[in-house]
Formats: structure tokens, sequence, C-alpha cells
């Protein structure tokens, strides 16, 4: 590859699609964007009973009928009310009366309905017949309502959005420093898509429109995620090559959204670690006024700034999702998510020890320093050793540990000594020879920093015997002094007597 190929693939330099002319005006940045979709009604061809169309032998009859009709005797299924509407379809809340149970039946919107809207529609019901997951609501049958529509019955969901709970968590943190609820909380949901995604890939289907908002958390903890309307296979190389963009622009991956946009399994990925970025910063990872910025802003920097109040390894995860380079990014969902347990399980250790290491820096450069900050010292140092004692007490194998709170034991009683405080020196000292029980006889330091705690003490008693000794000298002096005072006034006294006599 010359410099010239490399340039062209530099992440930083993606060319955007010029989509103004496609994309709606009125599309904002946070809504998903399904491409082909007019308002042309078209309706696929009748269906009789008795099969006359090629249709019937896939797709069955439905009778779909309505809470208000007056004879529902006939009918499959009772609506009840609508759930919401997309860009491509509408869901309903139904009865299936057969079984007694709410379903959900998604069909095309009226003024949507075309024969691309329709294609697709039956495309996401067969991807979606496909993944059979806890994590993906299931298609229990497709078929034609009355009107020739095609209509996918599917799982009944009763939960709330993930996105609208994400949002009313993250109000309540203080100053943006994630506590260990939200993290544990929200990273289950994000490990639980995942493993979702996983399966999917491993069927060589990707998602291409992962976002908050289309999982959805159920009554019971139960995790979905939702709208596979965008998903599509990979072909025989695993990648996939659209005519345009696709997807959610906030969280865009760049190679989606250059004139000749590509897909794989990294771009959702991408879609991950944009969540990702979005649980631990509280919004979207790209923001502007239209699409367009939105797509300039992802060209120029694919992967945001996090604050660093959030845990470095989170951090780190996250921008590893998000690089730009395709060649760069995590190669799976899987390893990805590998991390994130890591995390969830040792990272609180993880960063504990980061810390520690970082005080134990600090305070290994102070006492180098000729500088009399001592205080500072001993701050830093009473936190590194705070942090270090933590940390082997809930890991109590790891060597380096133990090695570093040596040197901070260290460090922290030659400071003591330095300043003449022999009690915590001594104290000190009693912990560091806990660490080595089996070579306090062999430890070169520890014998040296005895002999220079008794010298210490010495000249400690020595000065105190010279200090007492001056004492009583002068209170000598003074009692001979005040005795003489005494002799004299009594000799006064007596002669005042005699004269009066």
């Amino acid at each position: 590859m010359n410099k010239n190929d490399q340039q062209e693939d530099s992440p930083q330099n993606f060319p955007t699609a010029d989509l103004t002319q496609d994309l709606p005006l009125d599309l904002a940045p946070t809504e998903t964007y399904k491409p082909g979709i007019v308002s042309s009604v078209t309706l696929i061809k009748d269906v009789s009973a008795s099969g006359s169309s090629s249709n019937s032998n896939i797709f069955p009859i439905l009778s779909i009928g309505s809470f208000d009709s007056e004879d529902v005797s006939n009918s499959h299924f009772e609506i009840e009310y609508e759930i919401g509407q997309g860009g491509l379809g509408r869901v309903d809340a139904a009865t299936q009366l057969c079984f007694d149970r709410r379903v959900a039946i998604k069909r095309v919107r009226s003024d949507r309905g075309n024969d691309f809207a329709e294609k697709q529609l039956k495309e996401e019901a067969q991807l979606m017949g496909k993944l059979e997951h806890p994590a993906i609501p299931p298609v229990h049958i497709v078929g034609l309502d009355d009107d020739g529509q095609i209509a996918l019955i599917m799982k009944f969901i009763q939960g709330n959005s993930w996105l609208d709970i994400i949002k009313r968590d993250y109000k309540k943190i203080k100053n943006k420093r994630l506590p260990q609820w939200y993290i544990e909380k929200h990273l289950n949901y994000f490990l639980r898509i995942g493993e979702a995604l996983e399966f999917a890939h491993k069927k060589s289907i990707i998602h291409r429109d992962i976002k908050p908002e289309n999982v959805v958390i159920g009554d019971y903890g139960e995790v979905y995620l939702i709208d596979w309307g965008i998903a599509c296979e990979l072909d025989e190389n695993r990648n996939f090559h659209g005519p345009g963009y696709a997807g959610t622009p906030c969280y865009a991956a760049p190679e989606t959204i250059t004139n000749s946009p590509r897909w794989d399994v990294r771009s959702d990925v991408y879609l991950m670690g944009a969540t990702l970025y979005q649980i631990l910063s509280g919004e979207p990872p790209h923001r502007g006024a239209s699409v367009q910025e939105v797509f300039s802003k992802i060209a120029e920097n694919s992967s945001p700034d996090i604050s660093n109040d959030c845990p470095d390894t989170l951090r780190f995860i996250c921008q590893g999702a998000m690089i730009g380079d395709v060649e760069s990014r995590y190669t799976s969902v899987h390893a990805m998510l590998e991390d994130v347990r890591y995390f969830l399980t040792d990272g609180e250790l993880t960063e504990l020890f980061a810390k520690a290491a970082e005080d134990l820096r600090q305070i290994r450069e102070l006492s180098e320093s000729k500088k009399e900050i001592s205080d500072e010292l001993e701050i830093i140092g009473s936190r590194c050793r705070f942090r270090l004692e933590e940390f082997i007490y809930r890991s109590p194998n790891n060597k380096q540990a133990k090695l570093n709170l040596e040197e901070c034991l260290k460090i922290l009683t030659e400071d003591a000594i330095k300043n003449k405080r022999i009690a915590i020196a001594r104290g000190l000292i009693k912990q560091y020879a806990e660490l080595i029980p089996h070579k306090q006889e062999e430890d070169s330091w520890l014998k040296s920093i005895d002999m220079s705690v008794s010298d210490l003490a010495n000249q400690l008693v020595s000065r105190s015997d010279e200090l007492g000794t001056g004492i009583q000298v002068k209170l000598i002096e003074e009692i001979a002094a005040q005795k003489r005072a005494y002799q004299d006034l009594r000799a006064a006294y007596i002669d005042l007597k005699k004269k009066n006599s």
C-alpha cells in the first residue's frame, strides 16, 4: 500500500456523502433514517382465500379486527391500541383471540406503503425468524392482513425505553462522577444487548441501528434489542455495501457515511461503543444542529473525548470501539464484551491499583526532591498506603501490590525519621516487617532503618538528659537565692524586733 492509499484510508479523511438531497429536511440527527421509503401507496397483489397467488404459499391470511368493530367473531386478532409509529411501520397492541394473549402487530404505515416498504418489512420478518434469542423479540407469525398488507405478529413487550432510563438515572448523578450502582446497572444491560448481537453476527446478520432508544427493559428485568428494520445479511466476505446511508446519524460509524458506505460486524461494534459513550456521558457521541453537521463532526473526530471523571478502563473500551480506522477497532462484539466483563469483576480493583501507582510515583518524586514538602508527601503517601492496603486485602496474592506497598512504607518511614517522628517511624517499620516475615534477617534496608531509629532515639534521650540537668541547676540556684533572701529577711526582722524591745 502506498502513502496516498494510506492517507485515503485514514480515519480522519473519510469523505462525507452529500446526503442532503436524499435525507428528509426535517430529519433530526437522533432519528433513524431508512432510505427508499416514499409516500406513494402501492399494495401488494390481492391474495384470495383459495390461494390463487403464489404469495399465499408463503404468507397466510390473517384477519385483524378493530376493538370497535361490531363483529370480531371471525377475526384472528383484535386491535386494542396503537403502540407507536416509526419511519417505516406502525405497531399496534392486539389480542390473539385463540390464545387470549396480547401480541404486537407491525405493519407498514398507510402513508409509507410501497413495494420497497413491503419488501423491507418482509426481510425484517425473515431475519428475525432466524434470531431466536432471549434478548431479541420473537416473531410468532407473518401473514397478510385483510388489505393484503404484510403483518408481523410479534411478542408483546411491556417495559421502558433504555434511553429514558439512562436519562432519568443520569440526572441523579452529581458532578458527573458515575456511582457504582449506575455503572453496574447499565453495563449489565449493555452486556445483554451485546450477547444478542454476538448471536446475530454468528448468523451473518448485523443490526445497523443499535442505540439506547432501540432497547426495551421489561417490567421484570428482561432486555430486548428491537427495531431490526434495517438489519441485513452479510455476503460471503462478511461485508455489506449499501447504496446510501442508513441508521441514526448521531451514532453513525465513519465508514457508513462515505460516498460508498460499507458495513460489517465492526460497524455494529462502533454502534456499541457509541451506546457505551451515552452511558458514560448521558449524551450521544455526535451532536449537531443538522445531519450534515453531525456527519462532518464524525469525519473529523470519530471518537470524541470522554470526561476524566469516568473510570479509565471504560473510557479505553469506548475509545477502542469507536476508532475511525476499522482495522484498529475491536474485531468483534465478543472482544469488547470480554473487556467490559473484566471491568465489572476486577475493574474496580484495576482502578484502585492504577490510582495507588500514581500516588506512589508522586511520593517517589517528592522524596527525591530537596524541597521542604514533607506535609504533601505525608498526605499523598498516606493515601497511597491506604489504597494499597485495600487492594491487597481484596487481592492478597498480587505480588506487585505488595512490592509497591513495601516501597511506599520505606519512603514514609524515611520521611518520618527525617522529621524526628519516632513513633510513626516505628509503626511503619513494624508494618513493613510483617510484609516480609521470612526475609527480615536478609533485608538490609530494615536493619539500616532500625539503626537509624535507634540513633535518633538516643539523640533525643541525650538531649532530654541535658535539658533535665540544666533545669535542675537552675532550680538549685533559684532555691539557694530564695534561701539567702529568706535568711536576710529573717535577720532584718530579728534586728528590728531587738530595737523595738
